[in-house]
């Protein structure tokens, strides 16, 4: 049997696109889906790609989610950058309700989370998740949290 990897693109706007494409394989793609080892994905992408891989019963939750979250982006006065405004506080909290309490053991070795060090510009695969909260924390970095 072949096997397959899926990843996901980075860039917001394309996270409910890539939700609505999980969902149609989810609903369409049974043959697909048990060939599927692993995904992968950064920024929006791979928030997708985990839901996928740890809670994809979730799905619609997460659509409903964005939804939300646009709209109350979109009623700041400048946006994700208005002062103030938590962009990555609200994702965050979502994040911990969605992904299961065992998401970092369902995503290690099948999640492959791309991210660049802000400052060197150096980038890393990171696909192994000791805890839960290491998990959330490689999809919500702060400066605390950067590699």
């Amino acid at each position: 049997m072949t096997v397959l990897n899926l990843s996901f693109a980075a860039c917001g706007f394309l996270g409910i696109y890539h939700l609505g494409a999980v969902g149609a394989l989810l609903r369409h793609g049974d043959k697909l889906l048990g060939s599927l080892r692993a995904c992968a994905g950064a920024s929006a992408g791979a928030l997708v790609a985990a839901v996928m891989i740890t809670a994809p019963d979730k799905l619609e939750h997460c659509k409903e989610f964005t939804y939300r979250f646009a709209e109350s982006v979109r009623g700041q006065r400048f946006g994700a950058v208005t002062p103030g405004y938590n962009f990555m506080l609200t994702l965050r909290e979502e994040i911990e309700e969605i992904l299961p309490s065992d998401a970092h053991s369902l995503a290690s070795d099948r999640l492959h989370v791309s991210i660049t060090h802000s400052r060197s510009g150096k980038n890393h695969i990171v696909s192994r998740f000791t805890t839960r909260e290491e998990l959330i924390k490689v999809h919500t970095p702060t400066h605390e949290t950067q590699l």
